[in-house]
């Protein structure tokens, strides 16, 4: 129970560092490409992970056995991080959150398919639950380009996937492994695939390149924490308060007002959360 508890705080931590990274993300789309922020994104990431592994004298990669569903994990994070920065940068904001939020039902999906993870009988009523607030919160249009639109759903399929091979990994790969070599595939990736469109950042751009590094390398860590101590169909719920994080970045950083439908998808969205949190607790008390 304790380490499930841990998981929780740790997905909520999480989704507060993911926020903050989305918008820089969306501070900096007008004069940076995808790539470099991708770019960015990554490297630090994979600075951070290297110096923590190189302190704690644990292996950068993991055993041989091991890297298919490492490289999955990689690719599909890596597709989900490219896919999520362009439909920020490409359609209304709104639009991109209620559908790159359906991750949840993702790795529930993929989890069950994977690693027969059982789909308890309060996860499809608090899913759901989180979903209504999820629309209530967002107020979602879905006048946007449909291009970007295809790209936030596919930022969430690739995540359920991405999450479900973390989840795979608990127990056999360390954490930190698994953070470098996603951060190593996709900081050469997007070097890559950044070099035609390069364009040399201004201060200005530098600086918020820097923070969606170290706030994506924040939330990196407390996501592959979390699911590697619970549930990956159970804590990712979790995810959801990233939409409330959002709110309170949008009304601080962008003028962005809090209407009242926002103020009654966050109480449903918490609701949700606290449900699946105080029933697992229970069951976890009755098994002990």
């Amino acid at each position: 129970m304790k380490d499930r508890s841990k998981a929780v705080l740790l997905m909520l931590l999480s989704a507060l560092s993911f926020s903050l990274m989305q918008l820089a993300v969306k501070l900096s789309a007008m004069t940076v490409e995808t790539m470099q922020q991708v770019f960015f994104r990554n490297l630090i990431g994979l600075v951070i992970s290297f110096v923590l592994l190189k302190k704690k004298h644990l292996p950068l990669f993991g055993e041989r056995k091991y890297q298919l569903p490492l490289f999955a994990r990689s690719f599909f994070g890596f597709c989900g991080m490219c896919f999520l920065f362009i439909a920020t940068a490409g359609a209304r904001q709104a639009d991109v959150a209620l559908l790159s939020r359906t991750t949840p039902i993702w790795v529930s999906i993929f989890a069950w398919l994977l690693l027969k993870e059982k789909i308890s009988k309060i996860q499809v009523p608090v899913i759901a639950l989180c979903m209504l607030g999820a629309f209530a919160a967002i107020q979602p249009s879905f006048d946007s380009d449909i291009k970007p639109l295809v790209f936030a759903l596919l930022t969430s399929v690739c995540s359920g996937v991405a999450y479900t091979m973390i989840a795979y990994c608990k127990g056999r790969v360390n954490p930190l492994t698994v953070i470098f070599q996603f951060c190593i595939f996709s900081t050469i990736a997007a070097g890559i695939l950044m070099i035609p469109d390069f364009v040399v950042p201004t201060a200005r751009d530098l600086l918020i390149l820097f923070f969606i590094g170290l706030f994506g390398a924040g939330g990196q860590l407390g996501l592959t924490y979390a699911m590697q101590w619970a549930p990956a169909s159970e804590v990712s719920i979790y995810d959801y308060a990233g939409i409330i994080f959002s709110a309170i970045w949008g009304y601080i950083a962008l003028h962005e007002t809090l209407t009242m439908p926002t103020v009654i998808g966050a109480l449903l969205i918490t609701a949700g959360g606290a449900w699946s949190f105080f029933y697992n607790r229970r069951q976890g008390e009755k098994t002990a």
